[in-house]
């Protein structure tokens, strides 16, 4: 079974070229949240571009199911992440209720 770091790290390969190393690099520096901007903003750009009368060809052989899929898994982390944070903070104000 992989590891959602692994998931994701295999699924940079559906993003545009230029946006791979950037991706990969994010990861290895654990930064997912800008991770996430990268995947939302390049899933943005080729659904712009695939729209348009004169798309992109770099664009047209992208698998935007494998790039969702990317943003899913990303997003997930990210929300997986940030959750014990937002328990501390409410263990926080119960006790701090009680004093």
């Amino acid at each position: 079974v992989m590891e959602p770091v692994e998931r994701m790290m295999n699924l940079t390969k559906c993003l545009p070229k230029g946006d791979i190393v950037l991706a990969q690099r994010f990861i290895d520096s654990r930064d997912f949240e800008s991770l996430q901007e990268l995947v939302d903003s390049a899933i943005i750009k080729v659904r712009k571009s695939l729209r348009s009368d004169n798309p992109k060809e770099e664009y047209l052989s992208l698998d935007m199911d494998e790039l969702v899929k990317l943003k899913a898994e990303v997003d997930v982390y990210v929300e997986q992440l940030q959750i014990p944070y937002q328990d501390d903070v409410e263990e926080f104000e119960d006790y701090a209720e009680e004093y």
